[in-house]
């Protein structure tokens, strides 16, 4: 957890974006000064658990964060920045619904103008390398909003290739960058089978690539090492992290 108080802001808005997914747009004057720009910034987001208006949040001391006395604990979870508009005061996260919501999507779905949230500082530490020979970037529809940040970050000029599981094709986005997009719709598959065959399937330019990749955790750790072992990338170059376990 950041050493900074989290920030307590407001729900100015949300929108549909898919059939599974919601963006909610916060606002709030403790949202100045926040470092939101960049590449995979991710963030721990504090939800109010039943009774509260405010979730309780930890101030910052020095011998670590000191929660209020007397307050249930908020539900935490991490989430990664959509989009960040300093100008505008925003601060877009969006939201899969999965089925049997847990707190955070269920918080999303019902969220009305007003709803306070507390969000700690971002973190993250992928940086495109302007080096690399080309580019993979690889995820399911819980990494796409990290997805979005991190192909809006990669150079121009330089092939790139995106590699996206979804459960169907109403679930497509429109995502910046100039990237070649594979969309994998999943259907009755196994979540994350049918992403490892398009990548293990596709081919790669010759040369030393960047990947980044996360979503479902064992199909993350399966894809690592198929590009480590048998697509020869650099670890150096390879960024994963899994982000949810199907079982």
């Amino acid at each position: 957890m950041s050493t900074t108080a989290p920030r307590l802001l407001q729900v100015r808005r949300s929108e549909q974006v898919t059939p599974r997914m919601i963006r909610v747009t916060l606002a709030g004057e403790e949202l100045a000064g926040f470092g939101g720009e960049g590449p995979d910034r991710r963030i721990k987001m504090f939800f109010p658990v039943e009774g509260q208006e405010r979730p309780a949040v930890p101030r910052a001391a020095s011998g670590g964060p000191v929660w209020p006395a007397g307050e249930p604990r908020p539900a935490i979870r991490t989430y990664t920045v959509r989009r960040f508009d300093p100008a505008a005061g925003e601060l877009d996260v969006d939201f899969v619904l999965h089925e049997g919501h847990g707190p955070a999507a269920a918080w999303a779905r019902d969220a009305q103008p007003g709803a306070w949230v507390g969000v700690s500082e971002p973190g993250g530490r992928y940086e495109p390398d302007p080096a690399a020979a080309f580019h993979v970037v690889i995820g399911d529809e819980t990494a796409l909003p990290a997805v979005a940040t991190v192909l809006a970050a990669l150079p121009a000029g330089v092939p790139a290739f995106a590699f996206l599981e979804v459960a169907d094709a109403g679930e497509e986005q429109d995502l910046p960058g100039a990237a070649e997009l594979h969309w994998v719709h999943r259907g009755d598959a196994e979540p994350g089978a049918p992403l490892a065959a398009a990548v293990r399937a596709a081919e790669f330019p010759a040369g030393d690539g960047q990947a980044w990749l996360s979503g479902e955790s064992a199909c993350v750790r399966d894809l690592r090492k198929h590009l480590l072992d048998e697509r020869g990338l650099d670890r150096r170059r390879v960024y994963a992290t899994g982000y949810w376990r199907a079982r």
